[in-house]
């Protein structure tokens, strides 16, 4: 069967595609959408503000024109290593933006999956 696993992926890379790779060893054509807002990519906040952590509940005061530049870095950073590593495990992998309709994010996917099916 396919698996189509949507996230955001706030979790350590190893451990998200770990779980990912034990479902393609069950038999499963797996599919992974990691879906962001513009706004966790491109941090595009200017003025001080205390931020609440989804997951906890935390407050978390931040200053956007000091972080932003390292907050970048890391986000980045994150996305690349969720792409390698599940390109790795031959698992498809796609990054969608939300604020991308969703039938044209689609569409661009299976039009990309199609095209490589074709190439091997």
């Amino acid at each position: 069967g396919i698996v189509v696993l949507i996230s955001d992926f706030y979790e350590d890379p190893e451990r998200a595609v770990e779980a990912v790779r034990r479902l393609k060893f069950r038999g499963s054509d797996v599919i992974v959408f990691h879906v962001l807002d513009p706004a966790e990519v491109e941090f595009p906040f200017e003025e001080a503000a205390s931020f609440r952590d989804l997951e906890t509940g935390e407050r978390i005061p931040v200053v956007p024109e000091t972080m932003r530049s390292r907050y970048r870095q890391l986000i980045d950073a994150h996305i690349a290593t969720l792409a390698r590593r599940f390109t790795e495990e031959r698992i498809d992998y796609s990054l969608f933006d939300t604020g991308t309709p969703l039938d044209y994010a689609l569409f661009r996917y299976l039009s990309d999956r199609e095209r490589l099916s074709r190439v091997r």
